[in-house]
């Protein structure tokens, strides 16, 4: 049965490109409800012919066409819904609309009047509509559309039932559009609101916020909001499963509550002042922190959280190496981006017992890394994870210089591993250079994983190979003359001082840049 609907959808796009010719590049969002069509009388007439010669969808039972065109993008809908009054009603019961620059045909207008224009063809929309389930508003594009439009749009959206709502605005507005609490307050909200999107508006909750019990997913970004007012927000979302907070620069102290009893995924990102996290939701279990300072992260009940990414603050693999096994005692999965270390990873007996999975990035932005980092102490991380399955270390260009690395002869370890990682399987580094620290640090891992099955070393940062063997540019084409001419040092290096030290049955590569 979907693969016929599918057939359908295609069927009525192709007719749609018959009907519409690639001239008009209008799309015709507006015109099933609006007097400023972009659906040219003739365009219709001819459509009407067309009709004649095209699929029979009128003489579909009502409840397949309503689904046809619930699958169309909202483009192709709304074009439908100009040529055949069949589709003109189901159009006013689509369910998902997106309403932006390019679908509402105003992409490439004069700025001037386009506000007029975009209230014009968004007004009818959302008068003749029902059934309503996503709507995205997103109007980055239009600088100064009045409070009033915004307030009746959202409130005739969330009245529809709407589930998901996404409101995007222009952060160069004349004055700031505060986001009604009233949209929230009522029993249509309650009942209807699962997914909340805000970004470029300022948003003031107070007590008066209504039981968002169905509410799950909320992002806020680029939101002016107080640490009061989220409280009050998060009081009143019982249900709330996943929370993004991102460039709300008015939060000093984020505190999770313990009444998110149902909270999974939590992400932090770029909030200005931040200076702590409190966590308190229990079945908590994937945190995401990016910033350019250190936090200070307590969590009330760390039992789920099993999946760490702490990404950008200088002296994050110290902070880490000491205090996560006291935050987040039983993550199986961890990344650390780094932009600076001035000083090398502890060697420390605490241990993360359930660790399977360790990224590492060392982005090498400024605060540089101090020179003296030593790659050899990353083994601190190794040695407090015996569960440890697969470890990746990305290196950025000019992070690590180059040292003298002397003949394959070399006792490379300062002192054989006291540590066995028996898990150990899959070890990638990328940015790999002739750096003695990183010499010694793939040569500890070969003595003392004896489940080791791979070991690739890419003298290039590329993440992903694979546009090396396309005609698309690749990672490599961005390496200046002297990353290549260190990448090829440290191919040599490898093959020199690392190969013949690869017990038999691991799988090794070294990898270099590719043949420009």
């Amino acid at each position: 049965m979907e693969f016929a609907f599918d057939a359908a959808v295609r069927t009525t796009q192709r007719w749609l490109q018959q009907v519409f010719p690639p001239a008009d590049s209008g799309p015709a969002t507006s015109s099933a409800d609006s007097n400023a069509t972009t659906c040219k009388q003739g365009d219709i007439s001819q459509a009407a012919k067309n009709m004649r010669q095209g699929p029979m969808f009128e003489e579909l039972p009502e409840d397949i066409r309503y689904h046809i065109h619930s699958l169309l993008p909202v483009q192709d809908a709304a074009r439908a819904a100009c040529v055949s009054h069949g589709f003109l009603r189901s159009w006013r019961c689509y369910p998902n609309l997106t309403l932006n620059e390019r679908t509402l045909g105003l992409a490439g207008k004069k700025i001037k009047g386009r506000e007029i224009d975009l209230i014009c063809i968004v007004d009818p929309i959302l008068k003749n509509h029902s059934g309503l389930k996503t709507l995205k508003l997103d109007l980055l594009p239009f600088n100064n559309i009045s409070a009033s439009c915004l307030d009746r749009w959202l409130h005739t959206a969330v009245h529809s039932g709407v589930k998901e709502l996404s409101l995007a605005l222009s952060s160069h507005s004349e004055e700031s559009y505060s986001f009604p609490c009233s949209v929230l307050s009522g029993e249509a909200a309650a009942s209807s609101i699962q997914s909340l999107y805000l970004f470029g508006c300022a948003f003031h909750p107070t007590e008066t916020i209504g039981r968002l019990r169905r509410l799950k997913v909320l992002h806020l970004s680029c939101v002016h909001i107080t640490e009061e007012g989220l409280e009050h927000l998060l009081s009143k979302s019982f249900a709330l499963e996943e929370l993004e907070i991102f460039k709300c620069s008015n939060i000093i102290c984020l505190t999770i509550p313990w009444t998110l009893q149902q909270l999974k995924f939590l992400k932090v990102a770029w909030c200005q002042v931040l200076q702590a996290v409190e966590i308190n939701a229990p079945k908590l279990s994937s945190f995401y922190y990016s910033g350019t300072a250190l936090l200070g992260i307590s969590v009330g009940d760390s039992s789920q959280l099993k999946d760490v990414h702490l990404v950008h603050p200088p002296c994050i693999l110290y902070y880490a190496r000491a205090r996560l096994p006291s935050i987040a005692r039983n993550v199986k999965s961890l990344t650390l981006a780094s932009c600076g270390e001035n000083v090398n990873t502890p060697m420390l007996l605490s241990k993360l017992p359930r660790l399977k999975k360790l990224d590492i990035r060392l982005l090498g932005l400024e605060p540089a890394f101090s020179p003296h980092y030593d790659a050899l102490s990353l083994i601190s991380f190794l040695q407090a994870s015996p569960a440890l399955d697969s470890f990746i270390l990305r290196i950025n260009q000019d992070v690590m210089c180059h040292d003298s690395v002397v003949g394959d002869d070399y006792v490379y370890l300062r002192k054989k591993p006291e540590f066995r990682h028996e898990h150990l399987r899959q070890v990638m580094i990328t940015g790999f250079r002739a750096s003695k620290s990183l010499v010694e640090l793939v040569i500890y891992i070969l003595e003392s994983a004896p489940s080791l099955e791979r070991v690739t070393l890419d003298t290039t940062d590329s993440d992903d190979r694979s546009s090396c063997t396309s005609r698309k540019p690749c990672r490599c084409s961005w390496m200046t003359k002297s990353n290549v001419a260190d990448a090829h040092v440290a191919v040599e290096v490898a093959g020199r001082c690392i190969a013949s030290r690869v017990p038999s049955g691991v799988e090794f590569k070294v990898l270099g840049p590719c043949k420009l």
